[in-house]
């Protein structure tokens, strides 16, 4: 009876070790469909802009940018005429001593209440006023390329944690099935073992493997459950991506052209030249600052607000010159000169380490293809040789050792295909972000510079 309980448990795991891999064709199936289909990727791409509109981060560039247009609005109002209303009472000194009711009387009459309205218009400054319009004018560009960097960045972390949640949600499905198989063939080593078939030092190996297996696909629901998080708190209003974004857009494979495009379309590149067209600006503003000012004024003067019939109205033109300040002028222009260079030694930096960044990652790209044809070529083998091993295991033709190993082959060859495609993505999506035309494909809402 024992003989004949063995044998029927031996068919039993046989049989579920045999049909398990139709069950998992699915699973082998979807890994050469990593990418989302058109209209997955229509809705990404939506829900993607939706939460990049209303993220805080993106809200913050949105004020600054308002605050530096409110800046410029400002400084223009000095061209503008001004209107000033005054009022001066005048009485008697505060340390005076009245003797009588009479005296105090004649003090109370003899105060004077003026008013004054004063309409003011700038003539000319010699282009001051005009220069620090200009220099405000050049930051609210530089802060509308900065707003659009910095909402680019937010936009490709976005896209890296679809990447991630991706990436772990088919490597956890690859190791789920991977746990199963070692549970299977565990089970199998069991009843060899229990039927004196084979040592027990198999059984334990097989166990170990089973663990290491199980401990793997731990990992990768932690890493699963992170990157969710991540994807939450980014895109809120789309659920974790179980593909890869599709990749519609182009990619200027030509080194000196993308180059050429990176310095003239980079947001972080064109910031700086707005800010060093706003302090060329100053310093002209500054040297200027040498000329005198005219401004128009009228004024209208009363002295006794009893009598309507006592005013006084007064036309003329204010005269208003700086002859010396101290050296005051001198230093600042220096210092203005010294911020051009800073901000001109800024951009020449950043030129170059753009140029070394949109270098590197196109060498990457250029071996994108032949590198994700030879990862899925390896797991088209390892697959194949899975089931190769299984097959000749129940012959009796290879180890156990062998048959495990070709398991951990399976798993690690997935891993790699999946990761390194997701590496191939990223670095699309960067080389649009170095080159300055990511937030043209992502339609992130941008004013004329």
């Amino acid at each position: 009876m024992h003989t004949v309980r063995l044998i029927f448990q031996r068919a039993i795991v046989c049989c579920v070790f045999f049909y398990t891999p139709l069950a998992l064709a699915d699973i082998n199936q979807q890994m050469f469909n990593l990418s989302m289909s058109n209209d997955a990727h229509a809705m990404f791409m939506q829900n993607l802009q939706n939460s990049l509109s209303f993220h805080p981060e993106a809200l913050l560039q949105d004020s600054l940018i308002a605050q530096q247009v409110n800046q410029a609005k400002i400084v223009e109002t000095d061209l503008k005429p001004k209107m000033f209303f005054q009022i001066n009472s005048k009485s008697a000194p505060l340390d005076s001593e009245t003797d009588s009711f009479f005296q105090s009387l004649q003090q109370k009459n003899n105060s004077v209440v003026d008013q004054t309205l004063i309409l003011e218009k700038l003539i000319t400054d010699f282009g001051q006023t005009k220069n620090r319009i200009s220099q405000q004018e050049e930051l609210v560009r530089a802060g509308r390329a900065t707003g659009v960097s910095e909402k680019t960045k937010l936009a490709l972390r976005m896209f890296d944690a679809c990447f991630n949640t991706a990436a772990y949600s088919l490597l956890l499905e690859v190791a789920d099935s991977s746990v199963a198989r070692h549970q299977e063939i565990t089970d199998l080593i069991k009843i060899r073992v229990e039927s004196g078939r084979a040592p027990g030092r198999e059984l334990s190996r097989s166990s170990a493997r089973l663990a290491e297996a199980k401990a793997k696909k731990l990992l990768l629901a932690k890493n699963l459950s992170e990157a969710v998080a991540n994807f939450n708190s980014l895109v809120p209003n789309q659920p974790a991506c179980k593909q890869f974004p599709l990749s519609k857009f182009y990619i200027e494979f030509d080194q000196f052209s993308a180059v050429n495009l990176a310095q003239t379309e980079n947001n972080e590149i064109r910031s700086l030249n707005f800010k060093i067209k706003s302090l060329e600006r100053q310093l002209k503003s500054i040297q200027k600052g040498k000329y005198p000012q005219l401004k128009a004024e009228i004024r209208a003067d009363k002295y006794d607000i009893s009598n309507t019939d006592d005013y006084n109205l007064v036309g003329g033109v204010k005269f208003n010159w700086d002859l010396y300040q101290g050296k005051k002028r001198r230093i600042q222009e220096q210092n203005s000169k010294e911020e051009i260079k800073s901000a001109t030694y800024e951009k020449d930096a950043l030129q170059r380490k753009v140029e070394s960044l949109v270098t590197s990652n196109l060498a990457e790209l250029k071996q994108s293809k032949l590198r994700l044809e030879a990862f899925a070529e390896a797991y088209k083998a390892n697959v194949q040789s899975r089931e190769q091993h299984k097959a000749q295991f129940f012959g009796a033709n290879i180890s156990l050792l062998e048959l495990l190993q070709s398991e951990r082959d399976y798993l690690e060859a997935a891993e790699a295909f999946v990761l390194n495609t997701k590496q191939v993505r990223m670095a699309e999506h960067l080389h649009l972000f170095y080159t300055g035309t990511l937030d043209s494909y992502i339609m992130i809402a941008q004013e004329n510079y």
